[in-house]
């Protein structure tokens, strides 16, 4: 087992978001709903390498770290495809998978996914999934939690992407891990 925990986080961006000219990075672009995400970066990226993978209708597939200034270079840009991938070869290495989506997103890319997704989970992963009820009911979480540590069941509920009971588990098992 690595020191360094692996954090994958998948999520949406914001229609909320700072000037351009004003900030460097994808994770201090988008505010509002955006905003607690980066707070879940801030509070468990001192126990491992923490990488949030963001979804944006205007701009494609993001990494927290990519630059702003290439957000309006369309040359270079990811797609929903790219998504896909990252978050299937996340199940594969990660140690800890949080998945905070939308209904139709969550549906469209990890229902989809859900058997291959589960197959590749470590034993040793903890997974975070925060949706809506109905989002949540189209995958068999029993058949996760019967291949993983632990999984986090966040029930979204309006925009909130992820509550402090939600975040508070999470930075519980980080430190456990470590």
């Amino acid at each position: 087992m690595s020191t360094t925990m692996q954090i994958e986080i998948f999520t949406e961006d914001s229609g909320t978001t700072a000037d351009p000219e004003s900030v460097e990075q994808v994770k201090e672009f988008f505010k509002g709903g955006f905003l607690p995400v980066k707070d879940l970066k801030d509070e468990i990226e001192q126990a491992g390498d923490v990488t949030i993978h963001v979804l944006s209708e205007e701009y494609g597939y993001l990494i927290d770290s990519d630059d702003v200034y290439k957000l309006n270079t369309s040359n270079n840009r990811r797609s929903k495809g790219d998504f896909v991938n990252s978050l299937i070869q996340a199940s594969i290495s990660a140690d800890m998978i949080v998945i905070l989506l939308t209904t139709s997103t969550f549906e469209e890319f990890v229902s989809s996914q859900w058997d291959n997704l589960v197959s590749n989970a470590s034993q040793d992963s903890v997974w975070c999934l925060g949706a809506s009820k109905g989002a949540l009911s189209s995958v068999d979480i029993e058949q996760l939690e019967s291949e993983v540590e632990s999984v986090i069941l966040y029930q979204r509920v309006g925009v909130a992407r992820i509550d402090t009971t939600t975040k508070d588990d999470l930075i519980e098992s980080v430190i456990d891990w470590n």
